[in-house]
C-alpha cells in the first residue's frame, strides 16, 4: 500500500465532502414539495383581481391613485379533462406621498401560497376517492400531459387542505344525527405501521353512519384505530334514535341506553339460513322463502307509500309473516343440536326477535341495514387500489373527503363542482353557517 501525502488526503476529504454535501442538496430538492414550477406550454387564463373603486382614492386628497406595477400571481389549475394556468393580475396603486401602496387580495386557499388552484385540487380528491385513483397514478396522467406533480406534492395538498376543512366535521356529524334514524356498519382498513414495525401494517376501521329518514341520506365516515365499542359510543354521545346495524357486540353497550332503539338486519338474518341450506336445505329454504315474502309482498310495493301508509301495510302484512317464521324457528329449535349451521341461524334470529320486529314501529324504518352496507362499497373499491392509509392522521383526512363524496353522489352533485366551489369559500365562511356547506344544502355561488 502506498502511503498518500498530506496534500493528497486533504484533497481526498474535501472531495468526499463536496459529494456528500451535493448528495444531501439534491436529495432534499427531491423532497421539497408544494411550490412546484408551472410548466410554460399551458394556456394562460387571465384573472383581474382589482382593488374596489372606493379604495382607489387617496384618503387625503380625494385623486385617483395611479398603477404603479402589476402583482402577478400564477396557479396550476383544472377544469374537467383539461390542464390550464390561472395569471392573477392585481394593480398596485401608489398611496401619495410615499405612503405606501393598495392592492386587492387573492383569493382564500386552504394551502397558503400553493400553486395549484381550487379545480386542480378539487379533481386530486375526486381522482383519489371517488375514481380510486392512487396518486401515483394522477402522477402518471400529469406526465402526459407534460405537467410533473409528484405523489408527495399531491400527499402534501390532501393532508394540508384536511387541516383547513377539518372544522366542517362537527357540523356534518350534527346533520347526520339530526333525523334520529341512523344506518351504521364498520369495515377494516390497512395502516401502516411506522412506529413498532417499520414496513408493516396493522388493521384500523372506518365506520359509516348514513342519515335516515326524509331528505338525502348524507353519509360520515369515521376513522379509528380500533374496533372497540367506545367508538360508535363516542360518535353517537347525544343521540337520540333508531339505529340499523348488524349484531356486532360492540354495539351492546350502544343499545343499553333507553334513549338508542336497536333495528336489527333482516339481510343479515337471512344470509345465516342461506349458509344453512347446504346441510338442511327443506328447513333453510321454508325460512327463506317466508322471508323473501316480507320483500316481495311489503316492501316493494310499498317503496312509494307515505311514511304513516307504509306503515299501516306493514302492520296488515309483514306482522303476520313475522309471527309465522318465528313460531316456526321456535318450533325448528327443538329438532336441531346447537353444533349444526340450521340452529345457529336459528338461535341468530331469537336472540335478534325484539329488534327484528322493531321496524314494524314506523314507515321511515327499513327491515335491513343495507344502506349502510351499500355505503361501504367506495371504500372496498377504494382499498383495491389505494391499499392502505399512511398514517392516523391520513386515515381521518380519507374519511372527511370520503364523507363528502359519497353525500354529494347521495345528493345527486357533481363533486368536482361542489369541491371546487367549497374551497374557495369554507375559509371565510362564517361559522356558524357551515350547514350550508353540506351537499345536501350547497347552493353554488354565482361568481
Amino acid at each position: 500500500m502506498i502511503a498518500k501525502s498530506e496534500a493528497e488526503a486533504k484533497a481526498d476529504a474535501d472531495a468526499l465532502v463536496a459529494s456528500v454535501t451535493k448528495l444531501g442538496k439534491e436529495r432534499k430538492e427531491r423532497v421539497q414539495h408544494g411550490r412546484l414550477p408551472i410548466p410554460e406550454h399551458l394556456e394562460r387564463v387571465e384573472v383581474i383581481i382589482d382593488t374596489p373603486e372606493d379604495k382607489k382614492v387617496s384618503p387625503q386628497t380625494g385623486e385617483p391613485l395611479k398603477v404603479i406595477s402589476v402583482e402577478v400571481s400564477e396557479k396550476l389549475e383544472y377544469r374537467p379533462g383539461k390542464l390550464f394556468v390561472k395569471v392573477y393580475k392585481r394593480p398596485q396603486y401608489a398611496l401619495p406621498n410615499n405612503e405606501g401602496v393598495v392592492c386587492a387580495a387573492m383569493p382564500d386557499s386552504p394551502i397558503t401560497k400553493c400553486k395549484a388552484d381550487m379545480g386542480l385540487l378539487s379533481h386530486v380528491i375526486v381522482s383519489k376517492f371517488a375514481d380510486h385513483l392512487p396518486l401515483y397514478r394522477q402522477d402518471v396522467i400529469f406526465q402526459r400531459e407534460k405537467v410533473e406533480i409528484p405523489r408527495g406534492t399531491q400527499s402534501g395538498w390532501l393532508m394540508q387542505m384536511y387541516e383547513s376543512i377539518k372544522i366542517i366535521k362537527p357540523v356534518f356529524r350534527q346533520a347526520v344525527l339530526e333525523n334520529g334514524i341512523l344506518f351504521t356498519d364498520d369495515t377494516p382498513v390497512a395502516l401502516q405501521d411506522h412506529q413498532d414495525h417499520p414496513g408493516k401494517f396493522k388493521k384500523a376501521r372506518l365506520w359509516v353512519y348514513v342519515r335516515g329518514g326524509t331528505g338525502p341520506p348524507l353519509t360520515m365516515y369515521d376513522f379509528s384505530m380500533d374496533r372497540g365499542k367506545k367508538r360508535p359510543l363516542d360518535f353517537l354521545e347525544g343521540y337520540r334514535g333508531y339505529v340499523h346495524a348488524d349484531a356486532y357486540g360492540g354495539y351492546d353497550e350502544l343499545f343499553k341506553m333507553a334513549w338508542i332503539i336497536e333495528v336489527a338486519c333482516w339481510a343479515h338474518a337471512r344470509r345465516k339460513f342461506d349458509e344453512a341450506s347446504s346441510s338442511r336445505l327443506k328447513e333453510a329454504t321454508d325460512i327463506l322463502a317466508r322471508i323473501a315474502r316480507l320483500y316481495h309482498e311489503v316492501e316493494t310495493p310499498g317503496k312509494h307509500l307515505k311514511p304513516e301508509e307504509l306503515y299501516q301495510l306493514r302492520q296488515e302484512k309483514a306482522k303476520p309473516i313475522l309471527d309465522n317464521i318465528f313460531a316456526t324457528l321456535d318450533d325448528l329449535k327443538g329438532k336441531t343440536i346447537p353444533s349444526e349451521p340450521l340452529r345457529k341461524a336459528i338461535d341468530y334470529s331469537l336472540n335478534q326477535k325484539v329488534a327484528l320486529y322493531r321496524y314494524l314501529e314506523n314507515g321511515l324504518l327499513k327491515p335491513d341495514n343495507n344502506t349502510a352496507e351499500n355505503a361501504m362499497r367506495p371504500v372496498a373499491l377504494g382499498r383495491k387500489n389505494w391499499l392502505f392509509v399512511g398514517s392516523e392522521r391520513g386515515g381521518h383526512a380519507a374519511a372527511v373527503y370520503m364523507s363528502l363524496i359519497q353525500s354529494c353522489k347521495n345528493c345527486d352533485v357533481n363533486p368536482w363542482e361542489y369541491l371546487n366551489d367549497m374551497l374557495r369559500r369554507i375559509m371565510s365562511h362564517p361559522v356558524s353557517k357551515l350547514r350550508e356547506l353540506l351537499p345536501d344544502q350547497w347552493k353554488p355561488l354565482a361568481r
